[in-house]
């Protein structure tokens, strides 16, 4: 006997729509329909009973006669009525969908549509109860009379809440992947990626080279750049200097400049072809502070230029790109800073270390050299004493490498990095460890990174040496402003908080050495300990720190 064997027929790519379209009903709330339905129909009476007051006023005062008057204002009510309400009406319903639909965000269409046909089911009572219609009729006479236009003003407020909600939901995604962009290039890719429109050919990140007066940028160059398409010409480096690209010249630092190749001079018109470009927005990049990081550049093929929506979407995302530029160079001169300072300490640790005991080697060889052959005591003395300074030496060595930064923190980020040491330890050492990091993990300057990581070495270090431990703990906790390691055991412990701890030293890094390392970062470094209580070691450094 065959078995059949089911064939799921596939569902056609409307059939899929009207499905998702017909589930988001149930995401309505029906008051967020019916209340504001009916506000459209009294909203409507307010403003055309407004509408007549005003001409009744005018009227009033042109003709004399009361009957003459009353005449005039009926047949301008009826007009009004006819005309005006049916138009006010239109435009309400859209103004009334679009705030709902902005405010709830799901079920767009639907609140569009619904509304549009409450609105127009009350007015049509209002009409049916002013004009005498009999209510046998009024269902037909709202389906062809009132329903269909206050249903399209619905959904055209429904079509443009959707439209701006779309373009937050595209500057929220742009901010956020700013907000994260290691790198120039990233924050530009982040801007193309979510805020270029089918006419943007280009988007560039440029420094300023030069500034003129009021800090304008005379000459740019390119940082980075996002192309729609392959375009060789948009290569880092690129140059643009004032003396050509004038428009650098009316650059404000409170608005965007937005240009057209055909109304520039032929040199700069020129200058823009040859980079693809017959329309571009020039957005100043400046802090809070007033300060100018950078320019950034939207070009596009066509001549008409950016809509006003999109100039705004760019002008505003501009903003945090100045800020995030900013720290970039800041974060770059603290490094620089950092790597000066340490070659600074290396040529002090080599000149008091180093350089002392190679000139005491070379001393005790030479004075070996003298005692050949005939003093053979001397000659040993000074061979043993150039055999242990060099030594001395090579620990020394072995330290100032050490207190380099760890090539762990190269490859990985700190709580990770900490978790490898702590890894490795326990399989060197056999004593069980575990790690465990909480908080939401910040930036840190590189200073901030190698103490920790030292200091949860040299702990984990004075554990093997001294504790006699079975078990130990670490944990990097990020608490706001602060971060924290705790390093713990459960072994001997001692007497004397951290007197004994303090003077052991591991690694050429040492206890007094890493409370120094906190003490310059503003940190607190703190020992716990009781015989047979184990001891706990505390390292809490502000985020933001670095060494003065």
């Amino acid at each position: 006997m065959t078995e059949k064997t089911a064939v799921a027929t596939p569902t056609s790519p409307l059939n899929h729509r009207l499905k998702a379209w017909l589930a988001e009903l149930r995401d309505v709330k029906w008051p967020w329909v019916v209340f504001p339905g009916i506000s459209v129909a009294f909203i409507n009476i307010l403003v055309i009973g407004t509408i007549i007051s005003i001409y009744a006023s005018v009227v009033s005062v042109d003709l004399q006669s009361p009957g003459e008057t009353a005449v005039a204002v009926s047949r301008g009510a009826e007009v009004i009525g006819t005309y005006a309400s049916p138009v006010t009406h239109f435009f309400i319903t859209i103004m009334v969908a679009f705030w709902v639909c902005k405010r709830q965000g799901t079920a767009v269409s639907w609140y569009g549509l619904l509304i549009g046909v409450v609105s127009g089911i009350v007015t049509a009572f209002q009409v049916a109860l002013f004009a005498g219609v009999p209510l046998q009729l009024l269902f037909d006479f709202t389906l062809l009379t009132f329903l269909p236009v206050p249903m399209l003003a619905g959904w055209i407020g429904a079509r443009r809440s959707q439209k701006v909600l779309a373009g937050q939901q595209r500057l929220y995604f742009t901010s956020q992947a700013i907000a994260h962009a290691p790198t120039p290039q990233a924050i530009i890719v982040a801007i193309g990626t979510h805020l270029a429109t089918a006419n943007v050919s280009q988007i560039g990140l440029w420094e300023i080279l030069l500034q003129g007066e009021g800090g304008r940028p005379t000459a740019v160059s390119l940082l980075a750049a996002w192309t729609a398409k392959q375009d060789e010409s948009w290569q880092p480096g690129l140059q643009m200097s004032a003396d050509i690209t004038q428009s650098l010249r009316r650059l404000s630092p409170e608005s965007s400049l937005q240009i057209k190749a055909i109304e520039l001079p032929d040199a700069e018109k020129q200058n823009w072809e040859v980079l693809g470009a017959r329309s571009a927005l020039l957005i100043p990049l400046v802090t809070p502070t007033g300060s100018w990081v950078g320019l950034l550049t939207v070009t596009s093929p066509a001549s008409g230029g950016f809509s006003r929506s999109s100039e705004q979407d760019f002008a505003t995302i501009a903003a945090q790109v100045a800020l995030v530029l900013d720290n970039l160079r800041l974060v770059a001169q603290a490094k620089e800073t950092a790597v000066l300072r340490e070659r600074q300490r290396m040529a002090r640790e080599i000149h008091d270390t180093l350089a002392q005991g190679f000139t005491s080697i070379v001393m005790h060889l030479e004075a070996a050299e003298q005692a050949l052959p005939d003093d053979p005591t001397t000659l040993t003395r000074h061979i043993t004493q150039a055999k242990s300074t060099a030594r001395d030496n090579l620990t020394q060595a072995r330290h100032v490498v050490e207190d380099l930064r760890p090539e762990v923190l190269e490859s990985a980020p700190l709580f990770q990095a900490i978790e490898r040491v702590v890894q490795r330890w326990e399989q060197h050492s056999g004593i069980p460890a575990t790690f465990k990091m909480t908080g939401q993990v910040q930036p840190l300057h590189p200073e901030v990174e190698v103490t920790l990581l030292r200091a949860a070495q040299e702990a984990l270090a004075n554990i093997r040496k001294h504790a006699q431990a079975s078990e130990t703990q670490v944990t990097l906790s990020y608490l706001g402003d602060v971060v924290i390691l705790d390093v713990q055991d459960n072994g001997q412990g001692f007497m004397g908080g951290n007197g004994k701890s303090e003077t052991a030293v591991s690694g050429g890094f040492g206890l007094v050495a890493m409370r120094e390392r906190v003490d310059e970062l503003d940190g607190e470094l703190v020992i716990e300990s009781d015989p047979a209580e184990g001891t706990t070691l505390m390292v809490s450094i502000p985020t933001g720190a670095q060494s003065q």
